[in-house]
């Protein structure tokens, strides 16, 4: 997110580097700077404070190669240019020097934040071409110096944070852009974990009915294009409905009935008051990981029980199954932590995934509050 502590270092170097030269200008008298003019002064050191920070926040994206140098050493002959012309003409405040040096700082900006200057160059020249016009009438009248001073130079000056407010502002928003879209790659990434685990332990379980030539192959093998097709079209959509979810569900229990010739002790207790919508493949994890390391590893008396329930203000899927202590993992498995991940980035403060283990009872509680 932004700012960013590089930025602040930035900042930290720009003000250190701004007072060090300020104060070496003065001391040999090149620049002399009138204490009593505390609005000139704030926003004119203001300025180059900001303005240094940008070129030390940007010093690792600028490579000093031949053509940057080169746009150095034009600037700087600019620069050089604008401050002998200035003293030639010996004029106060003179339009011509100011105009100048807008287009000196136009193409530091340019330099600095080249894309920034990209998108707002329009409004740049419009905003500072309106100002130097006000500008110069202001400063042909004959009471200029006496009363229109401070304004003029305000106006050239208040632009300034406005633009880098709008800078601030665009670098949270391309920073915002950036976690996003990492977010999103990351998710479908978690997403295509999901179906290689699940198709690996399902073809195991179809190899086992055809070892055995039973009769329940086919109807597994339908089930499980079902749910594939499910797997592979709904999973890649942003949301589904809980009764889709549900649906989902129903036929992973389904097709464990059938392989099992001792059925274990299956309920799937729902009720869908609010048919919400919600990231999809959610259920799955939990309700396979009951099967996996309870019913499969028990040889009598296994039992998984599902309670879904969503209303109006949440989501709650509890999954509770027995399991062998003396084959109990404490490593956390790949579905689970993909789960937990996934929740962390779909549902960020507003879920909790509970689990306990007590007296060879597992037991998954999830809960998503609905936003509103």
């Amino acid at each position: 997110m932004f700012p960013k502590a590089s930025f602040f270092k930035a900042l930290a170097w720009g003000f250190a580097v701004t007072l060090l030269i300020t104060f070496l200008l003065q001391r040999i008298g090149f620049i002399k700077i009138d204490f009593d003019e505390y609005l000139e002064n704030v926003l004119i050191l203001g300025s180059w404070w900001i303005l240094t920070s940008l070129v030390f926040y940007y010093s690792r994206k600028i490579s000093l190669h031949k053509k940057n140098l080169l746009k150095i050493l034009y600037l700087a002959l600019f620069f050089t240019g604008i401050l002998l012309l200035d003293q030639w003409m010996s004029i106060p405040d003179n339009p011509v020097s100011i105009f100048l040096l807008i287009l000196f700082w136009m193409g530091i900006a340019r330099f600095v934040a080249p894309a920034f200057f990209k998108k707002y160059q329009k409004v740049i020249f419009i905003v500072y071409g309106l100002i130097w016009m006000v500008f110069s009438i202001l400063r042909w009248h004959e009471t200029y110096l006496r009363e229109h001073h401070e304004m003029a130079i305000f106006m050239l000056l208040i632009p300034i944070p406005f633009f880098l407010l709008l800078w601030v502002f665009e670098q949270w928003k391309r920073m915002r852009d950036l976690e996003n879209q990492k977010n999103q790659a990351e998710l479908a990434m978690l997403k295509n974990q999901i179906n290689p685990h699940f198709l690996f332990n399902t073809l195991n379980n179809l190899y086992g009915l055809c070892v055995e030539k039973s009769d329940a192959a086919p109807e597994v093998v339908l089930k499980l294009s079902d749910m594939m097709r499910y797997t592979i079209y709904e999973g890649r959509k942003k949301e589904v409905s809980v009764s889709q979810e549900v649906a989902y569900v129903e036929n992973f229990l389904e097709l464990h009935k059938i392989r099992h010739r001792q059925l274990p002790k299956i309920d799937f207790s729902v009720s869908v008051s609010e048919d919400k919508l919600i990231s999809p493949l959610l259920f799955i994890v939990p309700v396979e990981n009951a099967f996996k390391h309870g019913v499969e590893k028990l040889a009598e008396e296994a039992f998984v029980s599902i309670t879904l329930d969503s209303n109006q203000e949440k989501l709650r899927l509890e999954v509770e199954n027995n399991f062998d202590l003396s084959s109990q993992s404490t490593a956390p498995g790949i579905g689970l932590e993909n789960l937990k991940r996934r929740l962390e980035l779909t549902y960020p403060g507003s879920h909790t995934l509970q689990i306990t283990q007590k007296n060879g009872i597992y037991t998954l509680v999830l809960e998503i509050l609905w936003s509103r």
